[in-house]
């Protein structure tokens, strides 16, 4: 089941154009694909303010997370896919704008419905980076492909802990919560502004064939599951509709593959999916996402309690963002160091390297978790981790597809790595509030060592997928 999409002309693949900067090229990129990192995370501290000026409770603006989610869940790949098949650039463009209008319609509405709706749009920001990916890899000299993409691919990690920074220090200046994405509507429009003028990349459109089936299939199937998983804290989950959504998300991803099987132009190549690099990174960057972005809420939550507690640092959200910090220096440092290590000895050295001091950084909390000098090493090290691990992970997956594949893989890659972020999350949770203070919603400081051991297990398999990667570096002639 399909729909024809009639381009004006018809080729395989766009050519560079020599006369492109590729210095100007990657800042825009990188300033659009920040950006829209730093917009999902900066959110987290504000709950209550935007609570406030809409009116609503706390349980219902989680939605505005919830939301963000689902919505790039199901546009990341889609957009990804449009992305190779009718030109980078402008789907690039069109994403830029969804996000930038999306930021517009939160800061000016005191309906909870339009914020929603704005939300939703800004979720098609997490298609940026797989197709700031394939410009890059079309477009840049292939010496500079590496260190390119490891520091886009690197923005992931380093927005995450930078988004809390940002909105601590906002809230401090007095900006209120909706007045941030005035803020964030304004960089996304200068990255919009900046791919028109210095993105110079002539692409002509290929016949494309809208896989409806394949689209439904799947946009339903990541719904119910980041859905059941979002929601599983909050309805309980052994609740009827949670066990029903991931009943739900199996049938339909398993569905999807069937499907994506028999079309003529699938959304998704599930051939490709299926090579050994591709689907051994994929793995790896599921375990790599569950793990160390499990370590947020925990590093976070624990800062943040009271020390009469008798644990915690009782720091403010400007506080647990300066606790993060760290991170944002390591993972810069790293990626840095990946794109040398995949010149001289591949890609795969430096994503099992990652997830081997990822590992190391829960054990360390495992051991030290009495001084906020303790947290500030271990964010360092994460960020270490971060860095090495999402800096090759690109440069793998190019290595098993062609160069029209090269955005619907990452974007796949990059919902993977979202959902078992959102995984991590959960299961971090989860143990946290298996073991409270009797009297109060609060973690007893043992539930906290069994979090850093599971997540620190889960970077153990992250290691383990590592190793067995089939992937053998060829030096150039």
């Amino acid at each position: 089941m399909s729909e024809t999409l009639t381009p004006p002309r018809a080729t395989t693949r766009s050519e560079p154009r020599a006369d492109s900067k590729p210095m100007a090229v990657l800042l825009v990129l990188a300033l659009s694909t920040f950006a829209v990192v730093v917009m999902q995370s900066m959110v987290m501290p504000i709950l209550s303010g935007l609570a406030a000026s809409l009116d609503v409770t706390l349980a219902d603006v989680s939605w505005v997370v919830t939301v963000n989610m689902l919505s790039a869940a199901v546009f990341t790949p889609l957009l990804g896919s449009l992305g190779d098949s009718v030109g980078r650039k402008r789907i690039i463009m069109v994403t830029l704008a969804l996000v930038t209008l999306g930021s517009v319609l939160v800061a000016v509405s005191h309906s909870m419905a339009v914020v929603l709706l704005g939300r939703a749009l800004q979720g098609t920001g997490f298609a940026v980076m797989p197709l700031a990916i394939g410009i890059v890899r079309s477009l840049f000299p292939p010496e500079r492909v590496p260190s390119s993409l490891a520091l886009l691919s690197a923005l992931t990690g380093i927005g995450a802990g930078a988004g809390l920074l940002i909105s601590g220090l906002l809230v401090k200046a007095g900006v209120s919560a909706q007045g941030m994405f005035w803020i964030s509507g304004a960089v996304t429009a200068l990255g919009l502004v900046g791919t028109a003028v210095f993105i110079r990349l002539p692409e002509r459109a290929r016949a494309f064939r809208v896989d409806v089936l394949g689209l439904l299939t799947l946009g339903g199937g990541l719904v119910c599951l980041v859905l059941g998983i979002n929601r599983g804290p909050s309805w309980g989950w052994d609740s009827g509709r949670v066990l029903g959504l991931f009943a739900g998300a199996l049938v339909l991803l398993a569905a999807w593959v069937v499907v994506e099987q028999r079309v003529r132009q699938p959304l998704i190549d599930i051939g490709m999916m299926r090579t050994p690099v591709v689907l051994g990174t994929n793995i790896t960057a599921f375990l790599t996402g569950a793990g160390m972005f499990g370590a947020f809420v925990l590093v976070i939550q624990f800062v943040q309690t009271p020390s009469r507690f008798g644990y915690g640092f009782g720091s403010d959200a400007l506080g647990a963002g300066l606790t993060l910090l760290p991170l944002t220096a390591g993972t810069l440092v790293a990626a840095a160091a990946a794109s040398l290590l995949i010149k001289r000895i591949g890609p795969k050295w430096p994503l099992l390297i990652g997830t081997v001091v990822a590992t190391a950084t829960f054990g360390f909390l495992l051991g030290w978790h009495d001084a906020h000098w303790h947290f500030s090493l271990a964010t360092g090290l994460l960020g270490l981790g971060l860095g090495l691990a999402f800096g090759a992970i690109p440069t793998l997956l190019n290595s098993g597809v062609s160069p029209e594949q090269t955005s619907v893989a990452n974007s796949v890659n990059q919902t993977l790595r979202s959902i078992g972020g959102s995984i991590g999350t959960a299961i971090a949770t989860a143990v946290l509030a298996a073991d409270t203070v009797p009297g109060l919603p609060l973690p007893e400081l043992d539930a906290y060592s069994t979090a850093f051991a599971v997540c620190g297990g889960i970077c153990v398999l992250a290691v383990i997928a590592a190793a067995l990667l089939p992937y053998r570096h060829r030096t150039p002639a």
